[in-house]
């Protein structure tokens, strides 16, 4: 048990870390991550649109004081002229008739620009870039925690771990709050996991936006998604039913141990055991595990997690917070199967 008690778990790369006991002020810790991750929700709403599958990463407006962006367009501004308010569309050309731009319309593009750049970032790995696109409070919240994460952290702890696909479904209730700040409720996919959240972006200088914050919301069960019952027990995991039909699929995790859980959803390449997973060591997870989806419960409380686009097989749930001797509860044997057909 050696290789067990060096480990540091990061099951959720880039959205949160196991290092100990982890902050529940989010539902997506989780992000994502996560994490995860809007009303009346069907199949064919999940689908990626146009703009999300070209989506890729860049960040969506320049850091040159000579430049200003409307929606994803860069636009050069010569420094002997004044420059265009970012607000505002390019001039109209000579003889054109001036058709007035949309303000909603117009954040509403540039905000989905630096989402889905955001969630390509995260899904290629491209740290640099996620941490011009997000500011520290949410980096922190990337991995779990209530505190900022600094830049420089950031990407020291990031170096460390593989990325999980990311991308964004839709961007609802664009508001933009004062001069300098907007929100919009977003809802993306992390690994498997549905998540919903109202995302707080801030005006970075007068070339764009940044992520600051995001607050977790509830997720709306797609139409037709098959429901698993989860009993969290003290050291297990009771499953009603454990076979499914796909592609999406809700767990409802009712925890009646005397202590916090998770449901973490792996999958594992054929012949790979949960005892292979203990004898590995290192902040990531196997190269045989890949992450579905992952959520805390609370001893005592209720908690969903919605998955999506699963690909028929099994898929293992497991809890690796930490026991009162700080060994994963998996060691254990705090496990459980199910399949989708």
């Amino acid at each position: 048990m050696g290789a067990v008690q060096s480990m540091i778990w990061s099951v959720k790369p880039r959205h949160w870390i196991r290092q100990g006991p982890l902050d529940f002020h989010s539902a997506h810790v989780r992000a994502p991550l996560a994490l995860l991750l809007a009303a009346s929700l069907v199949g064919a709403s999940l689908a990626e649109t146009p703009s999300a599958r070209a989506a890729t990463c860049d960040v969506p407006f320049s850091t040159s004081d000579t430049t200003t962006s409307i929606g994803s367009v860069i636009i050069q501004i010569e420094s002997t002229e004044e420059a265009t308010p970012a607000s505002l569309p390019a001039a109209t050309p000579p003889g054109a008739t001036p058709i007035a731009a949309d303000p909603a319309a117009l954040l509403l593009d540039e905000l989905t620009a630096v989402s889905e750049s955001l969630a390509a970032c995260l899904t290629s790995g491209d740290d640099e870039a996620v941490t011009q696109l997000a500011a520290e409070r949410y980096l922190g919240q990337l991995f779990g925690s209530s505190v900022p994460l600094s830049r420089e952290d950031y990407l020291a702890i990031s170096a460390e771990l593989s990325p999980v696909p990311t991308r964004i479904v839709r961007l609802d209730g664009v508001e933009r709050l004062n001069y300098d700040q907007a929100k919009a409720t977003v809802t993306q996919v992390v690994g498997n996991q549905l998540q919903r959240a109202e995302w707080t972006f801030e005006q970075a200088g007068s070339n764009g936006w940044t992520l600051a914050f995001e607050r977790q919301l509830p997720v709306d069960v797609p139409a037709g998604a098959a429901s698993i019952a989860v009993e969290i027990r003290d050291v297990s995991y009771a499953l009603e039913p454990a076979t499914v039909k796909g592609p999406d699929v809700i767990l409802r995790g009712a925890n009646v141990a005397s202590e916090d859980h998770e449901m973490l959803v792996i999958k594992m390449a054929d012949g790979f055991t949960t005892a292979d997973f203990l004898r590995e060591s290192g902040p990531d997870l196997p190269d045989d595990v890949t992450f579905i989806g992952e959520i805390p419960v609370r001893a005592g409380r209720e908690q969903d997690l919605v998955l999506v686009d699963l690909d028929p097989g099994v898929y293992t749930i497991v809890c690796l917070f930490l026991d009162a001797e700080g060994m994963p509860f998996l060691v254990n044997g705090m496990e459980a199967a199910f399949t989708v057909t």
